[in-house]
């Protein structure tokens, strides 16, 4: 009997452990009954649920994840958080539509990419005193399972046949330091213009196979133990950009059969400078920051997508700032304050401006030498680029 109870109790282990090890096991409720674009939707609203179990090997952890949607607007600011005590992890996303009007048998609009901001493995280990011997997860890896879903679970036998026989095949280049196809590395390590990053410049063609296609899922990884870094909240996250189930959906169905496929349709535009070139009644910010290139800046805050109160509060609650003082004039008239607070001021010597042109545009004037090293990847100009 007691033989029994200990065979019984290892072929339990194995199904647990096979359960929480299969691929794409969306555990969160799907409405299977669903097809097509509605179905793949339905897996789209899944996805951070599962990517933060799965890439920080918990699934069979009772854990509350606490996915929560956020307009982009709102999700520059947030940040991935856990509590241990209350036992959960609350990551935060955003998806950006995809325009289908071109192609008459899918919606007029899509999910397009969903960018997502996770807690990473090391964060929740500590924070929960987990033992684990997994390994953090890659934005690839939930890529690919998104993918394998896409064309397991959702593509009927029919459409299935037709894209392995006739469509453009699609690849994923991983997310770990290994160098991509142009012979550079994905930025795991990268700073605050992650956010800016276009994910239709990361799809490139095979050059030796016009039949072949691969995307690499834009990402940053923060360390738990980055004693550079300060503030708790920004230390153990994990960033990705991922293609969307019914972005997926729609190469296999409509995309990969043409002669030159638009994967994602580009969403940036060049910027030739701000919207304006300071704030006229939104104010500024005089701040210190680790993240921003270690470095002193003024914001003109010229985004339009937030009151004044709002700014001000971004200001003066925002963790990426230290030391940070708001005032409700533009940066071109605290001078005096400047030129007090920030070490080798030299007037101003670069401008960068933030999500250009958008309704969260702002703008970081700097005042020391070597202003473009200290821009961190968003749009650089100088002072007489701009008429300043």
């Amino acid at each position: 009997m007691k033989r029994m109870f200990i065979v019984m109790q290892f072929l339990l282990l194995v199904v647990c452990t096979a359960q929480c090890k299969r691929h794409h096991t969306y555990t969160c409720e799907i409405d299977t009954s669903k097809t097509g674009y509605e179905l793949a939707a339905a897996y789209d609203n899944c996805t951070v649920w599962n990517a933060q179990k799965t890439m920080t090997d918990i699934e069979c952890k009772d854990i509350d994840i606490r996915a929560t949607r956020l307009p982009r607007s709102e999700f520059g600011g947030s940040y991935a958080d856990l509590n241990a005590a209350e036992n959960w992890i609350q990551p935060f996303y955003t998806i950006s539509p995809e325009n289908m009007s071109a192609y008459p048998q899918a919606p007029a609009s899509i999910n397009g990419v969903i960018s997502a901001k996770f807690k990473a493995k090391d964060a929740v280990d500590a924070a929960f005193d987990f033992r684990s011997y997994g390994s953090q997860g890659i934005c690839a890896d939930v890529q690919e399972d998104m993918y394998d879903t896409v064309y397991d679970d959702i593509l009927t036998r029919e459409q299935r046949s037709k894209y392995r026989s006739e469509g453009k095949k699609l690849r994923f280049i991983p997310d770990d330091d290994e160098p991509p196809l142009d012979d550079t590395t994905n930025p795991v390590g990268m700073g605050a213009s992650w956010l800016d990053v276009d994910p239709a410049t990361k799809v490139t063609m095979d050059p030796e196979d016009n039949t072949t296609y691969y995307y690499e899922p834009w990402s940053l990884y923060v360390a738990y133990d980055d004693t550079a870094i300060s503030d708790e909240r920004l230390r153990g996250v994990r960033y990705c950009k991922l293609l969307s189930h019914q972005a997926l959906l729609s190469w296999m169905l409509e995309k990969s059969f043409e002669e030159n496929p638009v994967l994602i349709t580009p969403t940036s535009t060049e910027c030739t400078g701000p919207s304006q070139l300071e704030s006229a009644t939104n104010g500024s910010c005089l701040f210190y920051s680790d993240l921003y290139g270690a470095n002193y800046f003024c914001a003109d805050f010229t985004g339009t997508d937030k009151t004044q109160v709002e700014w001000q509060d971004k200001c003066e609650t925002n963790a990426a700032y230290d030391n940070q003082t708001y005032s409700n004039l533009p940066c071109s008239q605290r001078t005096a304050e400047i030129e007090t607070f920030i070490p080798g001021y030299l007037g101003l010597t670069g401008i960068c401006v933030v999500h250009c042109q958008a309704p969260d545009e702002f703008i970081l004037n700097i005042y020391n030498d070597n202003p473009e090293t200290r821009c961190g990847g968003f749009d650089f100009f100088t002072p007489e680029e701009l008429g300043k």
